[in-house]
């Protein structure tokens, strides 16, 4: 729950007329600028406390109460019903009172740097192994052109072959009827058959055309096997590129390997240094799959008393984080320290997971219409966090709900800006460390 910022604001006997919640919407509004709670989420293991005191009220005497002002939030209070997993168990509504915080926890973003890392070494061996099973078809693809070519060389061979074949016939037919003709004309006459040298010019003339035709059709398959011979290299040579541009990539998959061991080994290496400055970003990639997280979150046996079920929630989760660049698993994790495992008040009514609104004054957190609202709200708040000018891939949840534009580029230094716990930052990454151990376990195991 993120803190708000300090404001200048009189509460007297009007917020005692209009409520704390109203007081507190207003003063939102006046500033422009929204933040979340300074009382931090309740966790049913870990319940953390808020350094903020409630806003005193002064005895001031009676006034008549000033009209309401309106906040520009277009969300309305929702009610959902209670779907729970079946066969999983409920878990308690949580106590949402603040309690004292307690000393500094340790920071677990070394040993989290290493578990990043070796997904990134599982990963980029699977797409190595797949690049090289690639290229090797990609091989296979030029061998079979090369094989191609041949053949249709052969072809083209055995074609010309069958013209000059056809051509030397046709030659040799002609001569002999040129030859034979006229003499047998003669013959035919003195013996006075007068029909059979027509009828002998005839059938030369046959075997003539035949020849001709033969010639013809050889021609033609010549010119065939020319045009299959250019398709056939054509083809060859495609396939050569590709096979070129396979090794390429298995060039570049080998490389991303190399980079990957390497970042396990300098991560294992200042995992206990004392000195390691390396902290997680609010930016960067979502790396469970929503199927992952969702047999994470089941495996667990917490239930859930969110508007939709858990396998919904985890997919808004990871879709919204993907589009919008924030790492959705990692604001699961803080859902889940915010919410005590979606059990609390704000979870039940609100469809709020991560205390958007609700300070130690507050009765309860801003509502959001849907959980795809509230869930898109979270990971757009985060967003203005970390970016000063941000640009939102997908239609704004809510907005006029904007937090301290670029004031956190990692999850630690959420903490005293979306929560006064100076030990928030180290509680929800101690949760997302627990999801990566369990996530290299899995994939380590199907490798």
């Amino acid at each position: 729950m993120a803190g708000v910022r300090p404001q200048r604001a009189r509460v007297g006997a009007r917020a005692r007329s209009w409520g704390r919640v109203f007081a507190v919407l207003a003063i939102v509004a006046a500033s422009g600028t929204v933040g979340v709670s300074d009382a931090v989420g309740q966790s049913v293991e870990e319940p953390t406390t808020t350094t903020a005191p409630p806003v005193p009220l002064t005895p001031d005497p009676p006034v008549a109460p000033d009209p309401p002002v309106p906040v520009d939030d277009p969300v309305t209070e929702f009610v959902p019903e209670i779907p729970t997993t079946p066969g999983a168990p409920v878990p308690p509504l949580i106590n949402e009172s603040p309690v004292a915080p307690g000393p500094p926890e340790p920071d677990p973003s070394p040993r989290i740097r290493v578990s990043l890392a070796r997904l990134a070494v599982i990963d980029a061996q699977e797409v190595l192994a797949e690049q090289q099973a690639a290229a090797t078809a990609a091989r296979d693809v030029e061998a079979g052109a090369r094989a191609a070519v041949d053949d249709a060389e052969a072809a083209r061979t055995a074609a010309g072959r069958r013209l000059e074949a056809a051509r030397e016939q046709l030659g040799s037919t002609a001569i002999y009827a040129y030859m034979h003709t006229p003499g047998r004309d003669l013959v035919a006459a003195l013996r006075g058959d007068a029909t059979a040298g027509e009828q002998e010019r005839r059938l030369f003339a046959a075997a003539v055309d035949h020849h001709k035709r033969q010639v013809t059709s050889a021609e033609r398959a010549v010119a065939r096997s020319v045009a299959g011979v250019d398709a056939a290299e054509q083809a060859l040579e495609r396939a050569r590129q590709a096979a070129a541009d396979q090794d390429g990539r298995v060039e570049l998959a080998s490389t991303a390997l190399v980079d990957a061991r390497t970042e396990l080994r300098t991560a294992s290496a200042e995992e206990a240094s004392p000195r390691s400055s390396w902290q997680l970003s609010l930016q960067g990639p979502t790396l469970f799959t929503a199927d992952e997280l969702t047999r994470w979150y089941e495996g667990e046996g917490r239930g859930s008393r969110a508007s939709v079920p858990v396998a919904e929630l985890v997919r808004l989760f990871v879709d919204h984080g993907t589009a919008e660049g924030i790492r959705g698993d990692m604001a699961f994790a803080q859902a889940i320290h915010e919410t005590g495992w979606f059990a609390n008040r704000d979870t039940i009514t609100a469809n709020n997971f991560a205390g958007i609104g609700h300070c130690s004054a507050c009765a309860a957190g801003f509502p959001f219409a849907t959980a795809d609202i509230g869930v898109l709200a979270q990971i757009q708040l985060l967003e203005s966090y970390a970016e000063a000018n941000p640009t939102y891939d997908l239609p704004r949840a809510a907005p006029n709900l904007n937090g301290p534009r670029g004031c956190c580029q990692t999850w630690n230094e959420l903490g005293g800006v979306w929560a006064t716990d100076p030990n928030y930052g180290p509680r929800i990454l101690s949760q997302y460390d627990r999801m990566l151990g369990w996530l290299v376990a899995q994939r380590s195991a199907a490798t």
